[in-house]
């Protein structure tokens, strides 16, 4: 959770984080005296005072407008979600939920936690929660990409409603497992008298207790996302190059991006975090190296807090005809009467009729699993399959091939 902690430069003094939720870090909680009061650490904490707020400001103001208006764009125009969709409504809320603790951090950073004990409990479990939940529903989102390309028909039988928000919930609920030792640990605290500050109290076990949750954030909630996104859009990648179907460039760039952005918004951070941990094991230790450290945690935790206002732009440009809805929204919004759609023309219409060319659309995901059925060197009936390639039909759950740009010729491969 974001916290400050006594403002005394000489104690223990904490800084927003998302160790925040998954732990905390102390400028000073070491057991060597002699270093603990040589090292002084005022200038940095006027450094958060003026940074953090500032920016947590930032993050609060792109990801409260951005996530609304794409929670807006898929209520109202999407009423018919496939399971990419799912996914990118469930990262929208948690992106919601996650930004609206950042005022309380920010008044606590510049000022001190003002808003008692059930809130200071109540804020760290959101914090926490939906900061994990909206890494989880991502990897969600290139897994469901990534059965739906390579393995298709094994995953057209998971497209139930009934199982697809099961696996909404189970992530809903790993997030809130993660979010445990909050409920625990995390209370408030007084110091100097009528000052209060809100963090997590390990009693005799806070550096077993942060270094098991840094690493937590670093495997949970870095490394092993990562590398599913890599071994996804990999393996997408392969069958994108090989059945060289229209929009093919886009879909890679937009495969890409997604990997890079994820990257670089929270690599930084998570070597922050694993270098604090080096520290707290008294592997590196030395005072200048320590403060630049807890400058770099500040600066990179802002980086990664970004991604609730980039990482829902590039997934919601990846659906069909978001653009189109978008653009249908603002209108609304500016007093403008303008519907993605003609009157009376269903959205999966409108949609087929776009002049938005293959190129221009998200490569047609379930009708390259098809295709891939189509070069099974096992398969039965070739002729039988091309058939149903080049003409699909909806699926029991209303999922309409044509919907998704990519004219059913084009699955016939290269000649």
């Amino acid at each position: 959770m974001a916290t400050t902690a006594p403002s005394q430069p000489l104690l223990t003094t904490k800084v927003a984080s998302s160790e925040n939720s998954s732990s905390f870090y102390d400028y000073e909680d070491y057991l060597d005296l002699e270093a603990f009061l040589l090292c002084r650490k005022d200038e940095v904490l006027s450094f958060s005072r003026v940074f953090l707020p500032v920016f947590y400001s930032l993050v609060f103001a792109l990801g409260l407008g951005g996530n609304l208006l794409l929670l807006v764009v898929l209520l109202r125009y999407v009423p018919r979600r496939r399971m990419t969709e799912v996914y990118l409504l469930n990262l929208a809320i948690s992106n919601l939920l996650f930004v609206v603790t950042l005022p309380f951090w920010v008044i606590s950073v510049a000022w001190h936690w003002v808003f008692g004990s059930f809130l200071c409990k109540a804020v760290s479990i959101l914090y926490t929660i939906n900061l994990y939940s909206g890494i989880f529903f991502i990897s969600c989102m290139s897994l469901d990409k990534y059965l739906e390309i390579v393995h298709a028909q094994a995953h057209h039988r998971l497209r139930t409603r009934v199982k697809r928000w099961v696996l909404v919930i189970v992530v809903w609920a790993v997030a809130l497992a993660v979010s445990i030792p909050d409920m625990v640990f995390v209370q408030t605290h007084e110091y100097p008298k009528g000052v209060w500050h809100c963090y997590p109290d390990f009693g005799g076990h806070g550096t077993f207790w942060k270094l098991f949750l840094r690493f937590q954030q670093n495997i949970l909630g870095f490394l092993l996302p990562l590398l599913a996104m890599i071994f996804f859009y990999s393996r997408i990648t392969l069958v994108l190059v090989r059945l060289k179907p229209p929009g093919r460039g886009r879909a890679l760039k937009i495969a890409f991006a997604l990997v890079v952005a994820f990257f670089m918004l929270w690599f930084p951070y998570n070597l922050v975090l694993f270098l604090h941990s080096l520290m707290d094991l008294k592997v590196l230790w030395d005072c200048k190296a320590s403060k630049y450290l807890d400058y770099a945690l500040q600066v990179t935790e802002t980086i990664a807090f970004f991604h609730c206002c980039l990482t829902p732009v590039l997934y919601a440009f990846s659906v069909r005809c978001f653009g189109q809805y978008l653009k249908a929204s603002l209108a609304t919004v500016c007093g403008r009467h303008q519907a993605p759609c003609p009157p009376q023309t269903p959205l999966s219409s409108c949609c087929e009729s776009s002049n938005l060319t293959g190129q221009e659309e998200m490569t047609s995901v379930n009708d390259l699993g098809e295709r891939q059925v189509e070069d099974s060197p096992n398969k039965e009936g070739v002729g039988e399959k091309e058939t149903q390639v080049a003409m699909p039909q909806p699926d029991e759950n209303g999922w309409d091939p044509a919907q998704l740009g990519i004219h059913p010729s084009s699955l016939q491969g290269p000649h």
